[in-house]
C-alpha cells in the first residue's frame, strides 16, 4: 500500500499541509537531550531568526541548488559583500567539511547573485551543528580553506518549560512545543497542534474512543530521533520509520482495516544467525475490549508477521506452533515473549539484557539469576512493549 507524499495531495490540501508544517515545527526530548525533530525545523528556526543570530550577514537564499549541489543558506557579509555558505546539521555528521568545499567550488563556478555578492573575496564556510566529530576537525586541518572554515556548535536547553537555543555564547528563545517531555512539562494540547493533513484524515477514520490514546502514542513515537510519519493513500495505515523501503529502519505501524485496529512494533527477535541487531515486526492481540493504543492494555499474544494477522492461524484453533525462517515462533503468548525470543539465540539474549538492564557482556551471575526468573514472566501491559520498541529503536542509531 503506497504512502502519501505531498505530490499526492490536491493543490488546496498541499497548501494546507505546507501551512501546517510551517506553523507546527517542534522539538523532541530524547535521552535527556532536546533536538529539533528534523533538519527542516532547524532550518526554519534559523531562517526566521537569522538577523538575530547572524546580525553581520544577509541571507540571500535558502536551499540554493547549483550544479547538482544544494547549500542550506547562501549569504554575504554586510560590510564587504563577502560570500558566505552556511551548512546546517541536526546531528553530528562526519562528512560536512567535504560538503562545504563542494558547495564552495560550485558557487565560485556559477557565481549566482553576483550583483550583490563580491566573488573576488574568499568564500566563508560555516558549519552549524549540535556536535562535531573528530573527523570534522581532521578534515578542516587538511583543507587548504581552513582559515575560511568555522564550526558553530549549538545546544538547546530547557528554561521554565520552554526551549532556548544557545550558540556563540548567546541565547535565543525557541517558541516550539517539545515532544517527549515528562507529562508534567508537556502542554495538554501538544498532540493536536502537530498534525499534518495526512494524520488528520487517518485519525478521523479511527473509532472515537481510540483517538486520544492514539495521539498520545503518536507524540511518543514522533519524539524519537529520525522518525518520519507516513500515511497510506487510503488513510488506513500509518508507519513510523526512517522510510517506507525494505532497507529502512522501522519503529511502529498501525493498521485500521475490517480486521480491526492493530498496532505493530519492531522488537528484538530470535535469530539463528549472528545478526548484530535482530529485530522483527510483531502485531498485538489484546484482551477483549482493550484499547490498541493504551499503555495499560493487556497483551494476550504477539504475532511475528510481515503482513496482516490471520486469526485462522491462531494456535487455539488446533494448529501447532509454527516458526519463521529465523526460528521465532509466529504466535507467542505475551508472558513467554522474552523466553521465546532469546531461546538458543545468544545475540538476542545479549541485546535484551542491554536494553532491559543496560549491561554489556560479560554477563555477571546476579544478572543471569534475574534473567532466569524474569524471562518466563514477560510483562503483559502494552506500555512495556512500546517502551522496549523505543529502546530498541534508539539502540539501532547508536
Amino acid at each position: 500500500m503506497p504512502y502519501l507524499k505531498a505530490k499526492n495531495l490536491t493543490v488546496s490540501s498541499k497548501r494546507l499541509n505546507d501551512e501546517l508544517e510551517k506553523v507546527n515545527p517542534h522539538l523532541i526530548y530524547v535521552g535527556s537531550k532536546i533536538n529539533f525533530q528534523s533538519e527542516l525545523h532547524l532550518e526554519d528556526y534559523l531562517e526566521d531568526n537569522f538577523q538575530k543570530i547572524f546580525p553581520d550577514l544577509a541571507l540571500v537564499k535558502r536551499q540554493h541548488n547549483i550544479k547538482m549541489q544544494r547549500c542550506d543558506l547562501l549569504c554575504f557579509n554586510k560590510s564587504d559583500k563577502q560570500p558566505v555558505i552556511i551548512e546546517l546539521k541536526n546531528e553530528e555528521d562526519r562528512g560536512l567539511v567535504s560538503q562545504l568545499t563542494r558547495y564552495r567550488k560550485a558557487i565560485l563556478q556559477e557565481q549566482p547573485f553576483s550583483d550583490i555578492i563580491d566573488y573576488s573575496l574568499p568564500v566563508k564556510l560555516i558549519a552549524v551543528a549540535p556536535a562535531f566529530h573528530e573527523d570534522n576537525y581532521t578534515d578542516k586541518e587538511a583543507s587548504k580553506f581552513e582559515d575560511d572554515l568555522s564550526f558553530y556548535e549549538f545546544t538547546i536547553k530547557i528554561h521554565e518549560n520552554s526551549a532556548q537555543f544557545q550558540i556563540c555564547s548567546k541565547t535565543y528563545d525557541i517558541p516550539y512545543p517539545i515532544l517527549g517531555l515528562p507529562e508534567s512539562q508537556t502542554s495538554s494540547d501538544l498532540s493536536q497542534r502537530n498534525l499534518s493533513i495526512f494524520i488528520i484524515n487517518f485519525t478521523s477514520n479511527l473509532p472515537l474512543e481510540y483517538r486520544q490514546d492514539f495521539l498520545a502514542l503518536r507524540s511518543t513515537l514522533m519524539a524519537q530521533p529520525k522518525v518520519k510519519e507516513m500515511v497510506s493513500s487510503t488513510y488506513r495505515k500509518v508507519l513510523y520509520a526512517t522510510g517506507e523501503g525494505e532497507n529502512h529502519k522501522k519503529l511502529a505501524e498501525i493498521t485500521n482495516t475490517s480486521k480491526g485496529v492493530i498496532l505493530f512494533l519492531w522488537l528484538p527477535t530470535h535469530v539463528k544467525t549472528n545478526i548484530k541487531i535482530p529485530v522483527a515486526r510483531f502485531g498485538f492481540i489484546l484482551a477483549k475490549d482493550n484499547n490498541p493504543f493504551s499503555e495499560k492494555s493487556i497483551v494476550e499474544w504477539l504475532v511475528c508477521t510481515k503482513t496482516t494477522i490471520e486469526l485462522k492461524n491462531h494456535p487455539n484453533n488446533n494448529i501447532g506452533l509454527s516458526f519463521n525462517r529465523h526460528g521465532m515462533t509466529l504466535w507467542t503468548k505475551a508472558n513467554q515473549y522474552l523466553f521465546q525470543a532469546s531461546l538458543g539465540s545468544q545475540n538476542t539474549f545479549q541485546l535484551l539484557i542491554y536494553l532491559l538492564k543496560g549491561i554489556k557482556p560479560p554477563i555477571d551471575e546476579e544478572t543471569f539469576t534475574w534473567w532466569n526468573s524474569y524471562k518466563s514472566k514477560t510483562p503483559e501491559n502494552l506500555g512495556w512493549y512500546i517502551d522496549l520498541a523505543i529502546k530498541t529503536w534508539n539502540y539501532r542509531f547508536k
